[in-house]
């Protein structure tokens, strides 16, 4: 008799040998591959991202398996879904990083589950999916195998057109979840499958019931309150978790940036109580998180329930630090940053997109440089972590507006940095200017009146090089919220700083006109000695598991 009704599983990191080939593939002027050659070093010749580095040259001085990576982290989306089925009386197991944890989810296949949900919350095509699918046949061939999540949902926002049908196939689910929320459909799926009942009266799924074409079932949007919805955490183990966690308080976005459709597909801004955070806190505290995420697109909005929230933890004093995203236009004065300060705050991260005012309003960012130069000072002053993230190339964007940008965040210093081509999306506000601003194309292949995208690539080389007072940030499976990943693992900012810059004078390096071997081995050594300096807790995830 099966024990377990579904598994969830959460995020597949992919092979970065795969990320490189697409990268090469794309053309050496292409914003691809100016990312990806800002996203990896090397080791013995072999490519790899910033956090394989980290694990390598560790487990070099240690003589352990560590697998460094951010998915230790457990995955949100997997996490809350298996907590809102368990909520509805659905045995339900979950697991984060599919890469690291085949060994566990193979174990879980063999309980029988009737159902393996899939959860694509990062992925932007269907490349990532299809080994999971296959996995999941291989081990549990019985099951009912369904995906949902933002990767479904922006796939079918047209329809499901000819092509939709090709990618619903390629994937090879049984099923797929189109809906922005969507845990009640996956609950009503599991008990279906469960009952051997038909999946016609499940709303905001698609079918393929006669092996054919697939079939949308009724939509009926979902409003699942986050008050009712709150993860109860005393039902993971403190090995699950970990000394980091993320949580949400918050779904959705207030603002209406024109580079961004997230708002209008996530409906409006809706917010947890202040009394269910704290008792989520709490529960986390005692599972033994010290370092807490805040997923909160901007956390800091509304200002006034943001200074509740300080508060609260304040009052709370249970040794939590956390990070989240911070909108400086809205912290208007310094009791913001004081009470941010005093409730734990370690580190935000700045959605600055630009240094030009004209930018900004092109972008629809409702935030004045003043602002942006203030709240990162402000911040800084109270020893918070800051994270400036970069959009280079958006309409508008010329020599002028990206020297402007460079002086910015040279004059502001935040703590790290990172810039990135624009990603056209069709689907945002901007492109019902694109007349106006002459927008052709799409991705990471477009034009505008005063720039293109290989153009924008070869600005983000020259913001690389020319600035000189905040650090690169990696983002291949590191990103901003590896900060906090880090820290529990005993790995400060403080000494993160100094590898990053040696990892960035490498890249300066091997990337330039001429590179000296010499000097190319003089900071690899630096890195290996740095690293083999630290003193790091073991990782959860092993090489050799």
């Amino acid at each position: 008799m099966p024990d377990l009704d579904c598994v969830v599983i959460g995020y597949n990191e992919g092979d970065f040998d795969d990320y490189r080939l697409m990268c090469e593939r794309s053309g050496p002027d292409s914003p691809e591959w100016q990312i990806y050659r800002k996203e990896h070093l090397e080791i013995d010749g072999r490519p790899m991202p910033w956090m394989d580095v980290l694990s390598t040259l560790s487990n070099r001085a240690t003589g352990r398996s560590d697998h460094y990576h951010v998915g230790e982290v457990f995955n949100l989306a997997s996490l809350y879904l298996a907590n809102f089925l368990r909520r509805h009386g659905i045995r339900t197991d979950a697991v984060s990083l599919f890469g690291a944890e085949q060994r566990r989810l193979a174990e879980l296949l063999t309980r029988g589950p009737a159902v393996v949900a899939i959860t694509t919350t990062f992925y932007v095509n269907i490349l990532s999916v299809i080994p999971v699918v296959e996995f999941v046949r291989h081990h549990a061939p019985g099951a009912h195998i369904v995906i949902g999540g933002p990767l479904i949902d922006n796939l079918c926002l047209d329809g499901i057109t000819d092509e939709v049908q090709d990618l619903l196939h390629g994937m090879g689910a049984d099923s797929y979840v189109r809906e922005s929320q969507g845990e009640h459909a996956l609950a009503e799926l599991c008990r279906a499958v469960m009952a051997r009942e038909a999946l016609g009266g499940v709303s905001n799924l698609i079918t393929c019931p006669d092996g054919g074409d697939w079939v949308a079932n009724r939509r009926k949007p979902e409003a699942n309150g986050l008050d009712a919805c709150a993860i109860d955490w005393s039902a993971f183990t403190p090995e699950q978790i970990g000394a980091t966690a993320q949580t949400r308080t918050a779904r959705s976005c207030a603002f209406k940036c024109s580079f961004c459709d997230y708002p209008t597909r996530a409906g409006a801004l809706t917010t947890a109580s202040v009394e269910t955070v704290r008792t989520e806190l709490r529960a986390m505290a005692e599972l033994g998180v010290r370092n807490l995420v805040f997923v909160d697109d901007t956390f800091n909005v509304p200002p006034r329930r943001f200074k509740e929230l300080c508060r609260m933890m304040i009052e709370e004093d249970l040794g939590i630090t956390w990070y989240s995203y911070f909108r400086c236009s809205n912290a208007r004065d310094e009791e913001t940053f004081d009470l941010a300060a005093a409730s734990g705050c370690r580190g935000v991260f700045l959605g600055i997109e630009s240094g030009d005012m004209d930018i900004l309003a092109n972008m629809n960012k409702l935030a004045q440089d003043s602002q942006y130069r203030a709240g990162i000072a402000r911040l800084k002053e109270r020893g918070i972590t800051t994270f400036a993230s970069i959009i280079v190339g958006f309409p508008g964007e010329n020599e002028r507006t990206m020297r402007n940008t460079i002086d910015f965040v040279n004059e502001t210093a935040p703590t790290f940095w990172r810039a990135q081509p624009w990603w056209g999306n069709p689907r945002s506000p901007v492109y019902r200017s694109k007349e106006l601003y002459g927008i052709e194309g799409a991705a990471y292949d477009w034009s505008h009146a005063t720039m293109d995208s290989r153009e924008a690539a070869r600005w983000c080389d020259t913001m690389f090089d020319r600035v000189t007072e905040s650090v690169w940030l990696p983002l291949y499976d590191f990103d901003f919220w590896s900060l906090p990943y880090l820290d529990g693992k005993g790995l400060g900012v403080d000494q993160l700083v100094p590898l990053l810059r040696i990892s960035r004078d490498l890249m300066r390096e091997r990337d330039g006109a001429g590179p000296d071997p010499v000097r190319l081995a003089a900071l690899g050594d630096q890195l290996a000695k740095g690293v083999a300096a630290l003193d790091l807790a073991p990782a959860r995830f092993s090489y050799a598991s």
